[in-house]
């Protein structure tokens, strides 16, 4: 019978193992440490650095356990000399160590060095001995490091890491099978699976153990791209209906553009166009800096799709986004939208918004309209993924702001195509950097968008601190009334809907309070400057049909001042808006303000963009806030930002929807990612279901979990 952990641990720790995702032996093999000791480095006791983490080794000259006066528990003084100096070391509620440590022991502690009452202790101590019956360490077991695994409450380092040791000793052989292959590992110098999982618990060497880590990184590199490049080869297998026609409808289009295209958008268009004329399905990412034209890319794909007979979708992740998708490519067609009376049935473009809030006789008679094929474009956010929603003929599947989809959604839609799949183009708003384009979406073909049209983007950006300058507030409201005044309008953003507590994070205690959305709309409404000025609100807990009406009041200027969420975030258009004033705008990321930053100045003219912030200017958020008023390249924010806040944001629940990774560093590791991606096609190649590598299919699992796929985040 192979080993569990129910042998080795009560009901009570394997609850506690389970918070720290443990729920298998092959889950406590991959529970490494936090960090080693080695005591070897043991110091003095006349020598402690105080407030510093030591190593110590001593003698025991006596243990005392007395109980706690004034709360329940018991204390354990153990008094140790080192030959020079003696120490006494404070163990609370561990009245096993009056049998364990025997006077004239000798042991090794560790612990953070602290004085109490004029003497030097170890706070929170830690007995090192590698056996509670050893008496001496040997002159191996000073030099080799000390695994410190993360805390698991109630379960002591010695227990947990003695049970390691045993079940690395009689588990199953299975638990061992290696999810790289031979061949890799040699060429690669990496230690086998066994191997690299006892040089993590019980190490020889500091090198063994890095050796290790590096193999962790390299599991994790191959899992991702072996996957990638799997979908891909498997997308590739997928038969397409080839759109090879472009017809009056996209040269219309063309001729009908008030502006020349970039080069940058004619090559995109060209790479699209080739591959959506295969008989293989597209799945391609484009990407580009805010007001790049991604939005007329897609439309003249879309268009393409039409004239050559079948129907194309653009998915959003909100009701906003998708309003405002429609609303543009209702503008940019002009004429040829439907029922125009120039153009004949032919050459007319019928497009039709869909959204979950529609009424639902409107909803099933669109619904009814799309399965006959009388609607040539959709757009709709995940309402189009319904089971009562089918296409006649769909060919292009166009999914705006990517990472908020999941595989499932996406697939989910290409499934109403029939026999055979739809090309698929993904879309992302935010510049991506070639490091995550290599991992987050390595399976899809990248064409980037690298160049603005002329006349955008005339947006001056400043970075303000309320709280080393007060008085800019109302520098800030008066340029608001002087944009209102003539006929612009203002954005102003805002972190949260409703008001919240400021908490002591030491002790939980309210300390003050943050006003609400509401709050500060009406701080605005009474001010000097603006009190005679039109001040609306727009967040996500609205209905569909205020949310529309507000947006479209701000649109025609009946209102002067829009008060929003981020639910204005990406593909917001109003050509008017040439001020965005984001309060408290260190709680956004760099990509986040970026976007928001976008919302302006959206037709050419000067535009102006405060962040607000009660941080003061030496503080590192007021940095952040520096570097986006520095540059309108969305391409260098981005490596920064990626540079700054680590790949744990960029690979966790906002882009990937809490992925596995925790060793490989998409920034550090680049040159593993690339390599492991060279070995991932030569494996797939050979044996595209991995049949010859079956630990490699289940570590894949481990890493990209099918829990883990995206979800439509609310509007």
């Amino acid at each position: 019978m192979s080993a569990r952990l129910d042998d080795y641990f009560t009901a009570r720790d394997r609850g506690a193992l389970k918070k720290r995702g443990i729920t298998s032996v092959a889950d406590l093999f991959r529970f490494f440490p936090r960090r080693f000791l080695v005591p070897g480095e043991k110091t003095p006791l006349g020598g402690l650095p105080l407030g510093e983490t030591a190593i110590l080794q001593a003698e025991v000259i006596s243990v005392d356990t007395r109980r706690m006066q004034r709360r329940r528990g018991t204390i354990t003084d153990v008094l140790v000399h080192d030959g020079q100096q003696s120490m006494k070391i404070a163990f609370f509620n561990q009245r096993w160590l009056d049998k364990q440590l025997a006077p004239g022991l000798t042991v090794v502690f560790a612990g953070k060095v602290e004085e109490y009452r004029g003497q030097l202790t170890l706070n929170s101590p830690t007995w090192l001995n590698r056996d509670e019956h050893d008496e001496k360490w040997t002159p191996e077991d000073l030099n080799s490091p000390f695994p410190v695994y993360p805390r698991v409450k109630g379960i002591a380092q010695t227990r947990l890491w003695k049970a390691i040791k045993v079940l690395l000793d009689v588990a199953d052989p299975a638990e061992f099978e290696d999810p790289l292959p031979s061949a890799m590992r040699a060429d690669l110098d990496l230690p086998e699976l066994r191997t690299a999982f006892n040089d993590m618990h019980r190490p020889r060497s500091a090198t063994a153990t890095e050796k290790a880590k590096q193999r962790w990184k390299w599991e994790e590199a191959l899992a991702l791209q072996a996957e990638f490049v799997s979908r891909k080869a498997d997308y590739e297998q997928l038969e397409a209906t080839p759109l090879l026609n472009v017809g009056a409808r996209s040269e219309r289009f063309d001729e009908s553009l008030p502006f020349y295209l970039t080069a940058s958008q004619l090559r995109v268009g060209a790479e699209i166009e080739a591959d959506i004329g295969r008989r293989t399905a597209m799945h391609r990412l484009l990407h580009g800096d805010v007001g790049s034209g991604k939005t007329v890319v897609a439309l003249r794909a879309m268009l393409t799709a039409v004239d050559s007979g079948a129907q194309a979708a653009m998915l959003a992740p909100t009701e906003v986004l998708a309003t405002q998708h429609f609303r543009s490519i209702e503008n940019l067609l002009g004429d040829q939208m439907a029922l125009s009376p120039l153009l004949s049935g032919d050459d007319q473009v019928r497009v039709a918004l869909m959204t979950g809030s529609m009424p639902a006789r409107e909803r099933k008679q669109l619904a009814l309209d799309l399965a006959t094929g009388q609607i040539d474009i959709v757009v709709g956010t995940h309402a189009l993924m319904s089971d009562t929603t089918m296409f006649d003929r769909l060919g292009l599947i166009v999914v705006d702001e990517q990472h908020r989809f999941g595989v499932e959604q996406r697939e989910a839609l290409r499934a109403k195509a029939g026999l055979k799949v739809p090309h698929t183009l993904v879309m992302s708003a935010t510049p991506i950097p070639r490091t995550v384009a290599m991992t987050v979406f390595a399976d899809l073909d990248v064409s980037t968008l690298d160049e603005m049209p002329a006349g955008t983007k005339n947006i001056t950006t400043h970075a303000v601190s309320l709280g080393d300058h007060p008085n800019w507030l109302g520098r800030v409201r008066q340029l608001i009334d002087e944009a209102a005044e003539t006929g612009r309008g203002t954005f102003v953003v805002f972190p949260r809907i409703d008001p919240s507590d400021i908490e002591d994070p030491e002790t939980g205690e309210v300390t003050g309070h943050r006003g609400g959305i509401e709050d500060l709309r009406e701080r605005l409404k009474n001010s000097e400057e603006l009190q005679s000025r039109s001040i609306e609100l727009l967040h996500g807990r609205m209905s569909t049909a205020e949310k529309d009406w507000t947006m479209a009041a701000f649109v025609s200027g009946d209102i002067d001042i829009l008060v929003s969420t981020t639910v204005i975030e990406v593909g917001v258009d109003v050509p008017r808006a040439t001020m965005m004033v984001v309060f408290e705008a260190e709680r956004f990321g760099v990509a986040q303000l970026h976007q928001l930053r976008g919302r302006v100045g959206r037709d050419g003219s000067a535009a102006m963009c405060f962040l607000l912030t009660e941080a003061p200017e030496d503080d590192e958020s007021f940095e952040r806030l520096r570097e986006v008023a520095g540059t309108l390249d969305g391409f260098a924010l981005a490596e920064y930002d990626l540079g700054s806040r680590g790949e744990g944001d960029v690979l966790g629940a906002s882009q990937w929807g809490g992925s596995s990774l925790q060793h490989l560093s998409i920034l550090r590791d680049a040159p593993i990612v690339e390599e492991a991606r060279d070995i991932a096609e030569k494996i797939i190649s050979v044996d595209p279901d991995l049949s010859s590598l079956p630990a490699l299919r289940t570590f894949i699992n481990r890493v990209l979990p099918a829990e883990s796929a995206h979800f439509i985040e609310a509007s």
